[in-house]
This record gives structure tokens, C-alpha cells and sequence, in this order.
């Protein structure tokens, strides 16, 4: 019974996973506005709800990547919805490689969402 139990739970829990985003730094700010609204969009298409959203802003990369050495950072803490398949998550990352705006893109799978302060302290 004991054993039911915890598998139950366990089935019950719902993934949580942290995308991060870096848009080209050149965009302008409609651009970016519209850019971030259609991931808002793929990310509810594929049955992911958000949970946060925290714009890093644009930062210097450690590395160019396709060319730029600045980036427009976006961090989304997300979590699976009623109707998610581990496949969309396959189909998200293929969404935002195919998008040109979009530098850099990866999906991260994580136990809690970290709480990161973007605020410098003076």
C-alpha cells in the first residue's frame, strides 16, 4: 500500500525546466517585444505553462556566437502542463533554432527553479 502510494505522488509531480534565450543584441525593442510573445506562444502551444519570466538584458558573451558578442538574455521558468509529452520538448527546441532573432537557446531540466537576482548591489 505504502509502495502505491509514492508511485502515485511520484506520477502526480510535474516536471519543471528553464529555458534560456539569447536574442540578437540589435534588435529593436518592438522587434524583441513581438520576438519574446510568439516564444510566450510556442511555449503554450506545446503544453508547457510559465511560471516565471526574467529578463537578464543584453550582457557580453563569453564566446561569438554566429557572429555577435553581445546578447539579449531571457530566462523562463516553466512547468508541464495537462497535455505534455516529453516530444514537445523536442519540438520547442526545434521552434526556436529555426527562429532568426534567436542567437542561442537551451532547455534545461531542473528539480527547483533557481532564484536568480539580476539587481547589482551598490
Amino acid at each position: 500500500m505504502i509502495y502505491f502510494v509514492c508511485k502515485v505522488r511520484n506520477f502526480m509531480k510535474k516536471n519543471k525546466y528553464e529555458l534560456m534565450l539569447t536574442l540578437k543584441p540589435s534588435l529593436p525593442e518592438n522587434v524583441r517585444i513581438s520576438v519574446l510573445s510568439k516564444v510566450e506562444n510556442l511555449i503554450n502551444d506545446v503544453g508547457l505553462s510559465m511560471a516565471s519570466k526574467d529578463v537578464w538584458g543584453k550582457r557580453y558573451l563569453a564566446y561569438p556566437v554566429k557572429k555577435h558578442k553581445e546578447g539579449y538574455y531571457v530566462l523562463y521558468n516553466l512547468e508541464e502542463g495537462k497535455e505534455f509529452s516529453r516530444k514537445d520538448i523536442v519540438k520547442l527546441a526545434k521552434s526556436l533554432n529555426v527562429t532568426s532573432e534567436v542567437i542561442r537557446s537551451s532547455i534545461f531540466s531542473v528539480r527547483n527553479f533557481s532564484t536568480v537576482s539580476t539587481q547589482k548591489n551598490v
